[in-house]
């Protein structure tokens, strides 16, 4: 009796232990959703932006790490920006545009995406932050694993 008594009680201890243990770990030990979409810009034969979303990771400077967020990089010198569209499950989360130059990247936190959840990225070239049309649009679309 004695035994199983003991035997019982340190198997209720690793059990506290490991769920102690695993509410600590971050983020990215699970599962990674990083994706990323590319637009090109034909007429000027170079690649106009891209469109990341990162699972987690370091977001604005200073900010720690953080969890679903969108970086947007003008990567282009065509005197054009970019601009991107989330949307979540079917619905726009959000729009955003960067005008900076080559090179330029903008840090966007736009919805939080959970497990389970269609998340459609796309990119275009922009005119301006008004041109919500854009021009050489690309997008992808992916089922996020744990959120």
């Amino acid at each position: 009796m004695k035994v199983q008594l003991l035997a019982l009680r340190l198997s209720m201890a690793f059990a506290v232990a490991a769920a102690l243990l695993g509410a600590g770990s971050p983020a990215s030990a699970a599962v990674n959703d990083d994706h990323a979409v590319t637009a090109w810009d034909a007429g000027n034969s170079c690649q106009a932006g891209i469109l990341n979303f990162v699972d987690y990771g370091e977001g604005a400077p200073g900010g720690g790490m953080n969890d679903d967020y969108f970086v947007l990089r003008d990567t282009c010198g065509n005197n054009d920006g970019v601009m991107a569209l989330v949307y979540v499950d079917d619905v726009l989360k959000g729009y955003k545009y960067n005008g900076g130059g080559s090179g330029s990247s903008v840090i966007w936190d736009p919805t939080q995406v959970y497990a389970n959840d269609v998340v459609r990225m796309e990119i275009c070239g922009a005119d301006g932050p008004d041109d919500t049309r854009g021009s050489y649009c690309r997008s992808t679309t992916f089922r996020s694993v744990d959120g």
